[in-house]
């Protein structure tokens, strides 16, 4: 029955990293973003839509910004440098 545990355990692990795996990420440069309806349009074209779209305040066309997609996980942004932001020293 332990190594039953075990087995199982193991195997729930490897689910959840592969699901980690199966996230996508884009990056780009905002064309449009639209908080209130939770849309946001890269200049490529690529469009994504957030379930909260709180989560783009703040972003401002011509910014490079990173988006995240996990399929039914939900969307999410990101800075692609965090590095490169104000007030950090080089």
């Amino acid at each position: 029955m332990r190594k039953f545990a075990i087995a199982a355990a193991s195997l729930a692990f490897l689910a959840s990293g592969a699901a980690a795996f199966a996230a996508e990420q884009f990056q780009g440069t905002v064309e449009t973003v639209n908080p209130a309806a939770g849309t946001l349009t890269l200049k490529s074209g690529q469009s994504f839509q957030f379930a909260n779209g709180t989560v783009l305040y703040g972003l401002l066309p011509g910014q490079e910004v990173g988006v995240t997609a996990n399929g039914s996980q939900g969307i999410g942004a990101f800075d692609p440098h965090p590095a490169n932001r104000d007030g950090d020293v080089n």
